[in-house]
C-alpha cells in the first residue's frame, strides 16, 4: 500500500502547506456555489445530503482542516515530544 506523501517525505513544506490551505477552501467554496446553484434549478426534492453540505459548509470545510492536522499531529508526534 502506497503511503501519502506526508508521510514518505517526512517534512513539511510552509508553502506547501499555506497552498493546501488556499486549495482546499477554493475547491470547497466552489463545490457549494455550484451546488447551491443546482438547487436553486431543480425542484425542491434536494438530496439530504446536498442540504446538509450546504447549510453546515464551514463545519465540514473546519472538520477537513482539523483531519489534516490530526494526520500531521500523529506523522509527527515523536518530534514534538522531545522539544517539551
Amino acid at each position: 500500500m502506497q503511503q501519502s506523501r506526508l508521510y514518505v517525505i517526512g517534512a513539511l513544506c510552509p508553502y506547501c502547506m499555506v497552498v493546501w490551505v488556499v486549495t482546499i477552501a477554493v475547491f470547497w467554496h466552489t463545490t457549494i456555489h455550484s451546488l447551491q446553484r443546482w438547487r436553486a434549478t431543480t425542484a425542491r426534492h434536494v438530496p439530504g445530503v446536498v442540504a446538509m453540505l450546504i447549510e453546515y459548509r464551514a463545519a465540514a470545510l473546519t472538520a477537513w482542516y482539523l483531519v489534516i492536522i490530526v494526520l500531521i499531529a500523529i506523522r509527527f508526534w515523536d518530534y514534538w515530544v522531545t522539544l517539551l
